[in-house]
């Protein structure tokens, strides 16, 4: 369910642009690395929230916004800030990835979207198969709060056609940054002020009027990374 605004955003597209190239260099392991090929997924916190970026490898900003997400239950939420995006459109989505449900929710209008969702993964979630290649600092590793070290993992989604990037904190598993590279598209995602909480977990409860909303059936290979398009 999109609502409809406008307004550009000059210097949200040059920041866009250097997380873009930030990105590139953590999926190319440039920098300072430590190589430990044998190194187990790490799991995220039980709640996390921040805010979240979406680009295009293209440079076209698709989303920002606040996410929410629950480890335990596998639920997220992302509601994007409308006062900064530099599109016509935004998105209020919650997703039950274990239930395998999708809510596009308009409250402004009190309406819901809900689509079966049976593809499950996605980008907070480190997969069991996923690889860890390396740990790289962004920064300096020799000055005093001037670096972050980062593990890098990567895997494939067979389904999709796709393979991925994940990059975490190498203290807490908190996320940094990822791409996705698919067939139909190509995504970076961004996190930013990212906080081991969540204010409000009513934001994981869909609203009441989307409780008697009919299924709307998709394919097989519907994903959260179908919500990110120009």
């Amino acid at each position: 369910m999109r609502v409809y605004v406008s307004g550009p955003e000059e210097s949200e597209k040059a920041m866009m642009h250097t997380v873009k190239l930030l990105c590139v260099v953590f999926s190319c392991l440039c920098g300072i690395a430590w190589a430990s090929s044998n190194r187990q997924p790490c799991h995220a916190p039980p709640l996390t929230s921040g805010t979240m970026k979406v680009v295009s490898t293209g440079g076209h900003d698709l989303a920002s916004g606040i996410f929410n997400y629950d480890s335990k239950t596998n639920k997220f939420r992302f509601v994007e800030d409308t006062t900064h995006a530099n599109k016509t459109s935004y998105l209020d989505v919650l997703l039950h990835f274990d239930e395998g449900v999708l809510y596009e929710i308009d409250s402004k209008n009190e309406s819901c979207k809900k689509e079966t969702l049976q593809f499950r993964k996605h980008i907070m979630e480190i997969p069991t198969d996923a690889t860890h290649e390396s740990e790289i600092y962004m920064g300096s590793p020799s000055i005093t709060e001037q670096g972050l070290r980062v593990r890098v993992w990567t895997g494939k989604l067979p389904e999709l056609h796709a393979h991925y990037s994940l990059s975490t904190t190498s203290c807490g598993c908190l996320p940094v940054c990822s791409s996705y590279f698919g067939d139909k598209k190509d995504l970076l995602f961004s996190f930013y002020g990212v906080e081991t909480k969540v204010d409000d977990q009513q934001v994981f409860v869909p609203p009441a009027y989307c409780e008697d909303v009919a299924f709307e059936e998709t394919p097989d290979d519907h994903s959260f990374f179908d919500l990110f398009h120009d």
